[in-house]
């Protein structure tokens, strides 16, 4: 039996992806590990003001969210948090390849270390994203 997957789920789901992915970045963030603070970075292009950074780097969290709920989620094999882990490389590759340089961060963040950091937090993301949704 196929379940229904209702946008509030979806929406939720994405929140308490990209919250999991926030907190967890800065945790490491304040023990030394490399980190790109997209609120922050975003507030930049926002007249710097951080909480409108936030919002936007949440509303892409809830859009992607949106996106893997209603068009990957029944297409990818596995288990569910496989499933979101998956969507979270995906999610990597695209910003490391394409959207990093586009900011002017160099390709894959112009760092190993916090290319490898975003990778991990890519998959917090998407494990998340996963075991919410189903």
């Amino acid at each position: 039996m196929k379940k229904t997957l209702s946008l509030t789920r979806v929406l939720i789901a994405g929140f308490i992806a990209t919250f999991a992915m926030t907190a967890i970045g800065l945790v490491g963030h304040h023990l030394g590990a490399p980190f790109v603070d997209w609120g922050s970075f975003l507030a930049s292009h926002f007249g710097g003001n951080l909480l409108w950074g936030y919002f936007f780097f949440f509303m892409a969290g809830v859009v992607l969210g949106m996106a893997y709920g209603t068009i990957l989620k029944g297409r990818l094999p596995g288990k569910a948090w496989q499933r979101g882990l998956f969507y979270g490389v995906l999610l990597w590759i695209v910003t490391g390849a394409l959207l990093a340089p586009a900011f002017n961060l160099g390709f894959f963040m112009g760092s190993v270390g916090i290319a490898l950091g975003t990778l991990l937090l890519y998959w917090v993301y998407g494990a998340v994203l996963g075991a919410v949704c189903d």
